[in-house]
């Protein structure tokens, strides 16, 4: 007698009108990364209830062996049913409450849930996790890169335990939530101690977390990690050790302004000099360099504690931000007085940056004789190493004249993806005489961008395309970064 034909999950939840074929596709691919059963990624991304999951497994059941027991296909749908649900969330039972001064929702299932998806991102390399309520549950997603990718699909009724077991960590108001709150935790991980920044926003459905992962143990201190040419590395060298004058980093948020400026502090940092910084926050911390956290319910904002900064007879100083033309004014005024003063500034472009000092009403000047140079800076994926593979593309960017590029194929290492890592593109303006004068005359970014090319400067794109020629990223990166210029 001829068996059954065997139907797979994903054509029978077709058939039932369950997905569609877009979900379908999605839900293989996601497969191919994570290896999990088919059932348990559809439930994942919230293509599938579980009454649904159930109600096909119990069709697969039905067209297989026929010759078994009842009992014996029972028993097997159970265990692939538990297997489904164990991968897509351990959250299903409750056992144990942590603490009397917590939630009553506050199980060690939840705790352990919260720290798995915190772990996760960790292992992914993530700068960010976002726990996001959705309309059917609460989506897990991973910046990685500079990039966010979905993870998992969580029940909607966990959403409120989630994000109180957030707050408890953050030692946040548990019972609050109309506002806006922050907190800061630290996490332990194998031999790694990392700072949590954790972030809760009221939205349409509940309230949104933003996790920032801060792992002292990956930052990459010192200019040539970061992607710095030689000649690039030894210009701005030599403006880091000049004895007083301004220095400006500029750029997107996640751009790493902060790490190069900790990568320029590192490498001045020494016993005879006092090191200073005023941050928004204190990000890493960096031996025998004093650092300060602004509190602006305290009072210390960046203008207030840099006017106590320079009282504390400090060689070198690191503001975090010029938000504003008070705390510029004063920036400007410590490096005319015999001060190293370092800072950032979000603009797209170094010859920019001279406008928009001159929009936050800083005399032209001022800002001619105090300033050194300007780094700006974007961060572009590496290609990865592991399923690198050389490739032609059908259109180059201007500039580009070989034939032959590199591209990652996608690989289990870098999550399909075809990258792993980042590295700075930069673009370093010195200020020369010639710069000075045309700041004084209040010219164009044109002008001043022309002069200082003449000068030796390569903007963002042709860093980046020096970068694509070595096979370090691809066209399509450089382009994502400055597509401005």
């Amino acid at each position: 007698m001829a068996q059954p034909q065997k139907k797979r999950i994903g054509d029978i939840l077709l058939d039932q009108g369950l997905i569609n074929m877009n979900q379908l596709q999605i839900a293989l691919q996601e497969q191919k990364k994570s290896g999990e059963l088919l059932g348990a990624v559809l439930f994942s991304l919230g293509f599938i209830s579980q009454k649904d999951l159930f109600k096909v497994l119990t069709i697969v059941e039905s067209v297989k062996d026929d010759s078994k027991g009842d009992d014996e296909k029972d028993e097997r749908l159970s265990h692939e049913m538990e297997n489904l649900v164990r991968q897509s969330s351990s959250m299903f039972q409750r056992d144990r409450v942590i603490g009397k001064k917590e939630l009553d929702s506050a199980y060690s299932p939840l705790v352990n849930l919260v720290e798995k998806i915190i772990i996760d991102g960790i292992q992914r390399g993530a700068t960010d996790i976002h726990v996001n309520p959705d309309m059917k549950g609460i989506r897990i997603r991973y910046r990685v890169d500079g990039i966010l990718h979905h993870s998992m699909f969580l029940p909607i009724e966990l959403l409120n335990p989630i994000v109180s077991r957030f707050k408890i960590m953050g030692q946040m108001n548990i019972a609050e939530s109309r506002i806006p709150q922050d907190g800061a935790a630290e996490f332990q991980y194998k031999n790694r101690k990392l700072d949590l920044r954790i972030s809760v926003f009221p939205v349409m459905g509940g309230e949104n977390i933003v996790v920032r992962l801060l792992d002292k143990a990956q930052i990459k201190v010192g200019l040539e990690n970061l992607g710095f040419l030689d000649e690039d590395i030894e210009r701005l060298n030599q403006s880091i050790q000049l004895p007083f004058g301004m220095i400006l980093v500029t750029g997107p948020t996640g751009s790493g302004k902060t790490t190069t400026l900790y990568s320029c502090l590192s490498m001045i940092n020494t016993v005879s000099r006092n090191i200073i910084t005023l941050e928004d926050p204190v990000e890493y911390h960096l031996p025998m360099i004093r650092q300060s956290q602004i509190n602006v319910k305290a009072g210390l904002t960046f203008a207030n504690g840099l006017r106590s900064i320079l009282r504390q007879d400090p060689d070198v100083i690191m503001v975090g931000e010029l938000r504003d033309r008070e705390t510029a004014d004063i920036s400007v005024q410590a490096a005319l007085t015999g001060h190293l003063v370092f800072s950032t500034l979000h603009t797209n472009n170094a010859s920019g940056t001279i406008s928009r000092f001159l929009d936050m009403g800083v005399e032209p000047f001022l800002i001619s004789s105090s300033l050194i140079g300007i780094l700006a800076q974007r961060l572009v994926r590496v290609v990865c190493s592991k399923c690198k593979e050389q490739y032609t593309p059908i259109e180059k960017l201007e500039g580009l004249d070989k034939n032959v590029f590199y591209r990652g194929a996608g690989c289990k290492a870098c999550n399909d993806t075809g990258y792993y890592g980042r590295i700075g593109i930069f673009e370093l303006m010195i200020i020369d005489d010639k710069i000075k004068k045309l700041i004084v005359t209040k010219a164009s970014s044109e002008e001043i961008e022309k002069a200082a090319r003449e000068n030796g400067m390569r903007t963002l794109r042709e860093d980046g395309l020096l970068k694509i020629k070595n096979g370090i990223t691809t066209q399509e990166e450089v382009l994502r970064v400055t597509s401005e210029q």
